[in-house]
């Protein structure tokens, strides 16, 4: 039986966008504006050049799919210029997990795996032979595995309340309001600087509450 070879051409389309965040101050109720910069990436696969316009039309449509989802549903975490306060839709991106609970939890899931081979070895052997000492191993290990089960379940539990109690706030408010300052600005100056370069026309924005292309094959694609 002669193999019968399969010649595909992958097709990949970055493309990127801007939009303005309009974002609520939780604490000083200022109105602050920011801009979000993303790209989106997609692709298509034409199978023995039979659909090459509709593979590359595939991936422009995915990538400008993606971009928007991005423009429209992520933000970056830029405290408010005037009071420094990170709203909290903002703080899981602020968060960052201790390193040694991160290497707890690697090391307890090393162990768990190594403890599952070993359960399932000696639950195998224990099925082949029958004896006391083989059933004893048997529970033995499957002990273990249960205790490093529990202790990565607790790992994760403690994970999850350093989380809820993290609170990026506290302290000086001036580095906060100086990093607001380079990145944001009220909407009331956004708005004065707007009228002076581009008259009364108002830009879009998105409010935010709690092209390249490549190709892999015999033809590339341009932009």
């Amino acid at each position: 039986m002669l193999p019968i070879p399969i010649v595909w051409t992958n097709y990949t389309f970055i493309t990127s966008g801007r939009v303005l965040k309009l974002v609520p101050c939780e604490n000083c109720s200022t109105e602050y504006v920011y801009l979000l910069e993303r790209e989106g990436e997609g692709s298509g696969t034409s199978f023995y050049l039979m659909n090459e316009g509709g593979a590359q039309a595939d991936a422009v449509s995915s990538a400008k799919d993606a971009l928007n989802q991005y423009l429209e549903n992520d933000f970056d975490p830029i405290p408010c210029p005037v009071c420094g306060h990170y709203q909290r839709h903002m703080h899981p991106k602020l968060y960052v997990p201790a390193a040694w609970l991160q290497g707890a939890q690697l090391a307890i899931l090393a162990a768990s795996v190594v403890c599952a081979v070993v359960a399932m070895y000696c639950t195998f052997t224990y099925l082949l032979r029958f004896s006391n000492q083989l059933l004893w191993r048997m529970l033995a290990a499957w002990v273990v595995l249960a205790v490093f089960g529990f202790l990565g379940a607790r790992l994760r539990v403690l994970e999850r309340s350093r989380a809820h109690r993290y609170d990026p706030n506290t302290g000086d408010p001036q580095p906060r309001i100086a990093m607001g300052r380079s990145r944001a600005s009220t909407r009331a100056e956004f708005e004065a600087q707007q009228r002076k370069r581009t008259g009364s026309r108002a830009l879009p924005w998105v409010t935010h509450n709690p092209g390249r292309a490549d190709a892999t094959g015999p033809e590339p694609t341009g932009e």
